[in-house]
């Protein structure tokens, strides 16, 4: 099953799949510098501290892009990125897809529902797609407005809390 065709719609979000191939626009690499500021960034990865104007962006993201699958979220009304998803693929004994997901929404539009829209509509199309097992996600043990948001769409956390990081498991 390719990802990089993935797409889904929700009421407020248009998602799609930004393929390896593609070229990353300006456009992309400024938004995507001007969505990861320092409160955004603070819950994330090392290797995503960096990205901090256009240029980094577009390094950072043609890594990604080589061990994951980029999903852009789009607000539909002002068409500007609200954030992203990242999924990480392995394909498991029964020949079903295990998904790992990061994602981030942007600073200003945090609090008003997206985060869980985004991972509704990314549930909503797991479910249909008949090929994905699980779906799995980590977040800080502090970071209680992200455990919320998955707990929320079914994700049930995997035991003990590891290194001050909490997993949480969608299976399907």
């Amino acid at each position: 099953m390719m990802l990089s065709h993935l797409q889904f719609s929700t009421p407020r979000l248009d998602v799609a799949a930004l393929s390896s191939g593609s070229e990353t626009s300006d456009n992309l690499a400024k938004e995507l510098a001007a969505l990861l500021t320092p409160a955004v960034k603070q819950h994330l990865p090392p290797d995503i501290q960096s990205v901090n104007d256009a240029q980094s962006a577009v390094v950072w993201l043609q890594q990604a892009l080589t061990e994951s699958t980029f999903l852009a979220v789009t607000e539909r009304n002002s068409q500007s990125l609200a954030g992203f998803i990242l999924l990480y693929a392995e394909i498991n004994t029964d020949g079903l897809l295990d998904l790992r997901l990061g994602y981030v929404v942007s600073e200003e539009l945090q609090g008003k529902g997206l985060a869980s829209e985004m991972l509704q509509g990314l549930v909503s199309w797991c479910q249909q797609s008949s090929k994905v097992a699980t779906l799995s996600g980590g977040a800080e043990e502090n970071n209680l407005a992200s455990i919320r948001v998955l707990e929320k769409n079914g994700f049930v956390r995997d035991g003990e809390t590891l290194k001050g990081t909490v997993y949480l498991t969608r299976t399907f």
